[in-house]
């Protein structure tokens, strides 16, 4: 039966036993009740202490309750950690997390009990931040308020502290940095070169990154069960992710963006080369051979030599100094997803059953706002005229008479 004790005209005790027989202890949490309608109503003010006594319980015995007292910002973080953001969050996410937080937030609010932070603290922090970083982003800016102000909503979320003072401290204007978009023309002209200069498996994540718009994380975990050849399609089930403490691991692609792209056929005739150069490399290597770790039986179309999954900065890397080396345009891997969405948005209204939710579903959107919040500056019949459409830019009768 609840325990519940009245400490005074509007605050409350709810007391809970446990442990084991013979080693018992009572956990105690303070209820302060402001609503007048409880306090006139003896039925409804017990009914209400009696459910927050079940909840308090079911808290314990979760091991998920954490006691209301003074608890320094770096304490809470502890409890923040395991009770929230490792069942929540990815784990590339805490790990960025913890490197700011490592090195530019504990250092600063660490020692400070939770319940004295006020906005001017957070607000110092900041401009300090600013001033220590003249050329900083203001994505970067952005991020660190982003991390103090959700561990301090989970504060607020558990009733450690009365309210979160980030809220009170104006969003850091965010600036969003502008993306490269490459022209028709200067697509083919690429196109000319990777068919020229570049190794068979950068050429055709180059080629994958422009026609398909993929992720980066989502071209890297293509393996051979992905390429649909009958169809000329690709399959999005996973993306590669690396991490410090777990190194290499597949995970949903973002959003949960499950989905299957229609390529040129083009594009698909060179994966399939690609496919079967790795294929004999595999044989050829035999024992030296080391595949995925986890799943040696994974056959990755944009591995490394030996079969590894390939270290998710290693393509832009190669792509900087392919730019460089040839004086094209420099750009980031992801403008290449830009470039494509550009181009389908462009085509809308030109090729029978594209429209904006096909864009949207093809890029793997959470939904057709984010299409449109990025790119205001389907159906599988409809994705495969997309594919059509993309071929016939890109594969002009000229680029096709001067290549194989």
């Amino acid at each position: 039966m609840p325990s519940i004790e009245k400490r005074g005209e509007k605050s409350f005790r709810l007391i809970v036993e446990v442990g084991t027989k013979g080693k018992r202890k009572k956990e105690r949490k303070p209820i302060r009740i402001e609503d007048p309608a409880l306090l006139k109503s003896k039925r409804k003010l017990r009914a209400y202490l009696e459910e927050e006594w079940y909840k308090f319980k079911a808290e314990i015995e979760a091991g998920a309750y954490i006691k209301p007292e003074k608890r320094t910002f770096n304490m809470f973080v502890t409890d923040w950690e395991s009770k929230y953001a490792l069942d929540h969050l990815d784990d590339k996410t805490i790990e960025t997390y913890e490197y700011i937080m490592g090195k530019e937030i504990k250092p600063w609010f660490g020692d400070m009990y939770l319940e004295d932070i006020q906005p001017i603290h957070i607000l110092n922090f900041l401009d300090e931040y600013k001033k220590q970083n003249e050329n900083i982003s203001s994505s970067s800016i952005h991020a660190r308020y982003r991390i103090i102000r959700d561990i301090l909503g989970k504060a607020a979320d558990w009733k450690i502290i009365k309210e979160n003072p980030a809220l009170s401290v104006k969003r850091p204007k965010q600036e969003y940095r502008e993306y490269e978009i490459y022209t028709e023309e200067e697509i083919q002209y690429i196109f000319e070169l990777l068919d020229q200069y570049a190794p068979l498996r950068n050429r055709v994540f180059i080629k994958f990154a422009f026609t398909g718009g993929f992720r980066r994380g989502e071209l890297l975990a293509i393996d051979e069960s992905d390429l649909l050849f009958d169809t000329n399609q690709v399959r999005v089930d996973e993306s590669l992710q690396y991490t410090k403490k777990h190194g290499y691991t597949f995970k949903e692609p973002k959003n949960k963006s499950f989905r299957t792209i229609a390529l040129p056929s083009e594009v698909m005739n060179e994966a399939a080369l690609l496919l079967r150069e790795t294929r004999k490399n595999r044989m050829r290597l035999g024992e030296l051979w080391i595949g995925y770790e986890k799943d040696p039986s994974k056959l990755l179309l944009f591995g490394s030599d030996y079969g590894k999954p390939q270290y998710p900065t290693s393509p832009n890397t190669w792509w900087q100094r392919f730019t460089k080396r040839h004086k094209i345009k420099p750009a980031r891997l992801h403008d290449m997803r830009h470039t494509h969405a550009t181009m389908l948005i462009n085509q809308i209204g030109k090729v029978p059953g594209l429209n904006i939710k096909a864009v949207s579903e093809r890029l793997g959107h959470a939904n057709v706002q984010t299409t449109l919040n990025i790119y205001t500056h389907s159906n599988n019949e409809a994705d495969v005229l997309v594919a059509d459409a993309i071929g016939n830019m890109l594969y002009s009768e000229h680029l096709k008479s001067g290549t194989n």
